[in-house]
């Protein structure tokens, strides 16, 4: 199995470096794009040591972590280890916590449509998941081989064929699978959730023991394996793996799941009974001892295989000492994991081989290329370390610091790279940094070995600008060097005072989009990864969040239309011709007045089907109250997008036991100041509502939409009537 992404373990921390990345500085004066000169100014990360044994481990945690806890944990306040040595309670015994139960043409093109000889729908086309790369799948709601149609929906796992128009089988999942998303391979799916917690209770031996004041939880991500047994659905295995979901990405039959754990959380930690410096002061002396002297194996991450009744089957370790891998310089109290599993084989093979690899760091961003899996994450910023104290405890001891204006300074990213060539394990091979924040898996690209980055630096948010200091954009190159990644090549400049909303990387030219008021999309030439340049700027009103290439040079946009004062004011899909890099055009443009669409931030709800040049998005109305479909015909020769048709789900009765209202009139016996006692009998019923769509699909001739409720089947021709096959 692969190892697990690490987290950042301090929540505040996080906060502290998101803010930070918000009110980093820029320069001043009108700043134009331009290659060379590594601006901004580049941090390179070393290449992680790997921490051969335990012991090597351990030491990293007197080393490491046991200056950082403090008298609450790592996330509370730092406290000194020097102090007077109060009483931190009448017991200065240790509270305990129990130990966990335990692209087929252009690199990064969207798929092309599928045929797939011998499957369930051999000699039938359909579409797969809209993801970044060819060949690399993502997990998503919906699933389909071109007969059999897998749906997820409010906990349950449902079976429908495409052929015979039915549901033909559902079964449900834990509890919290509401977030699920899956992969299918053959006749087998993983479904994974972040949504179940681990509650790790504390063993107590007194009331007057020092102990943090409740049960500390450990995030889990489960994963549960369905069989597809004719027209049923069989739930098999359920595992819980160590640390939150991430993201999960599948070659072939091969699936690399990416963890973010805290597993610090098991350690023995206290805290003061009554708050004070002295209490505080020998408090952060008892965690710092009991971090110094842990079995270095409780950092590891675990995996437990649970039975029907909920209770543990078999349990283990994610990896080994040995497969710990430590950056020079801390870079947070959570550990990343990459876990291999064969979805065909089952997950329980995978895990008990205990093969994974780990980075002691954090990691929210996952891209991957047929080769290389790359982990991002915003930087840790150690606080403590760069403050001076504000505060005495009266002893000469510092206490509590406040973060001083050297700590904001922009945070950058940490990018950690694994090699998973090898179907059997993730391999850490090295890591690398860039100044600024992604905004997403699309910001990195893989392409003939270079890692591109597309980056913006300064304020993110409100308006881009914060007390002076503005933001800007970057596209970054980076190559394999001396034990790192190393930033090769660099263009800046983009967008200044503006925040990237869209980018695409396709082949040698990458596509971003910033916007504050207008949306300038750039172009920039990548053919020498040493000194990338902007080629072609287009500004217009609103912005596309999400790019899509159709061929000959075209690409759709989804976004929102806006004012020339960058108020937004409606869906908007946009006909790009970029065929001349200089001269990017905007050719055609189709504005749904007050609306949004889930495409905008999740290109899995985007379909483009190239055989009919049908593009489908789910959309809101505000304004008309329409929830549904909409699908364009788009015309790249004619530069034309007209409207297809509409498909919306028919509308569902409430629950029962929900009301919304109350009835208008006013009893007798008001209170005076107007309010009103009010029973049970005074609600009235919710009204029914139409589910929105959210995912669609093409099979054969017909275009299948999910939503919450069902599925529809609609003729691909003209969306015109749509057949509803409600979810068992």
């Amino acid at each position: 199995m692969r190892t697990r992404a690490g987290a950042s373990g301090a929540a505040l921390a996080l906060a502290l470096a998101l803010f930070a990345a918000a009110c980093s500085a820029g320069g001043d004066g009108p700043l134009e794009p331009r290659a060379g000169g590594l601006r901004p100014n580049l941090q390179l990360a070393s290449s992680l040591q790997q921490l051969d044994s335990c012991d090597a481990l351990s030491s990293w945690m007197r080393d490491e972590l046991a200056p950082r806890v403090g008298a609450y944990g790592f996330s509370g306040p730092f406290m000194p280890v020097d102090g007077t040595g109060a009483e931190v309670a009448q017991d200065s015994a240790l509270a305990e916590r129990g130990s966990a139960d335990m692209s087929t043409t252009v690199p990064g093109a969207a798929p092309a449509p599928t045929t797939a000889p011998g499957a369930p729908g051999a000699g039938t086309d359909y579409s797969g998941t809209n993801v970044q790369v060819a060949g690399v799948d993502e997990p998503d709601t919906v699933k389909t081989d071109g007969e059999r149609i897998l749906a997820l929906s409010n906990g349950r796992l449902h079976l429908a064929s495409a052929s015979r128009g039915t549901v033909l089988s559902s079964v449900d999942l834990p509890e919290n699978f509401y977030d699920a998303r899956m992969l299918l391979a053959g006749d087998r799916v993983l479904v994974m959730s972040s949504g179940s917690f681990g509650v790790m209770p504390l063993a107590v031996e007194g009331d007057s023991v020092a102990r943090p004041p409740f049960a500390p939880t450990i995030p889990t991500t489960q994963v549960v394996e369905v069989a597809i047994d004719g027209d049923t659905l069989r739930v098999g295995d359920t595992f819980d793996l160590d640390g939150s979901f991430v993201a999960a990405r599948m070659t072939g039959d091969v699936a690399r799941i990416v963890l973010q754990a805290d597993p610090q959380l098991r350690l023995p930690l206290v805290t003061p009974a009554v708050p004070g410096p002295q209490a505080e002061a020998q408090a952060t002396e008892l965690n710092r001892q009991a971090v110094a002297d842990a079995d270095p194996e409780t950092l590891l991450p675990t995996w437990r295989q649970l039975r029907p009744d909920g209770g543990v089957a078999e349990e283990g370790t994610l990896m080994g000492c040995g497969d710990t891998h430590a950056p020079n310089t801390f870079s947070g109290f959570g550990m990343v994991t990459v876990v291999t599993v064969d979805v065909s084989e089952g997950v329980a093979s995978g895990l008990a081989s205990a093969t994974g690899t780990g980075v002691l760091a954090g990691g929210d961003t996952v891209y991957a290329s047929p080769e290389h899996l790359y982990v991002a994450a915003p930087r840790w910023v150690d606080y403590p370390a760069l403050d001076e104290p504000t505060s005495s405890d009266g002893g000469g001891n510092s206490a509590s610091p406040s973060p001083s204006p050297k700590a904001f300074e922009q945070p950058g990213t940490d990018i950690h790279r694994f090699d998973i060539s090898d179907p059997d394990r993730a391999v850490y091979e090295l890591s690398g940094h860039v100044d600024g924040t992604l905004i997403g898996q699309y910001a990195m690209d893989e392409h003939d070995g270079h890692l591109r980055v597309a980056t913006t630096t300064g304020p993110t948010f409100g308006g881009a600008e914060s007390e002076g200091q503005t933001s800007e954009s970057h596209v970054l190159v980076l190559d394999p060097g001396d034990g790192a990644l190393e930033t090769v090549g660099s263009v800046s400049g983009l967008g200044r005072g503006e925040t990237i909303r869209g980018v695409r990387f396709l082949g040698d030219v990458g596509y971003v989009v910033t916007f504050r008021q207008t949306d300038p999309l750039y172009t920039v030439d990548l053919s020498d990864p040493t000194a990338p340049k902007v080629t072609g700027e287009l500004k217009m009103l609103g912005y596309s969040a999400y790019l899509h290439p159709i061929g000959d040079g075209r690409l759709i946009g989804i976004g929102q239309d806006a004012t020339e004062q960058g108020r937004t004011t409606g869906t908007q899909v946009a006909l790009y011709d970029v065929r001349d890099p200089a001269a990017p055009v905007r050719v055609a443009q189709a504005v749904l007045p007050e609306s949004s669409t889930e495409a905008e931030w999740d290109p899995h709800a985007f379909l483009w089907w190239p055989q009919t040049s049908l593009a489908a998005v789910p959309v809101i109305d505000y304004d008309t109250s329409f929830s549904g479909l909409v699908g364009f015909g788009v015309d790249a020769a004619g530069a034309t997008i007209t409207e297809v048709g509409r498909v919306e789900h028919p509308a569902q009765p409430a629950d029962p036991d929900v009301g919304v209202g109350i009835t208008p009139t006013v009893p007798p016996g008001a209170e005076p100041d107007g309010r009103v006692i009010i029973d049970q009998g005074d609600l009235l019923p919710a009204p029914a509502y139409t589910p929105p769509i959210t995912r669609s699909l093409v099979i054969g001739d017909t275009l299948w939409t999910m939503s919450a409720a069902g599925l529809g089947a609609s003729p691909l021709s003209d969306l015109g009537t749509t057949t509803f096959v409600p979810f068992a």
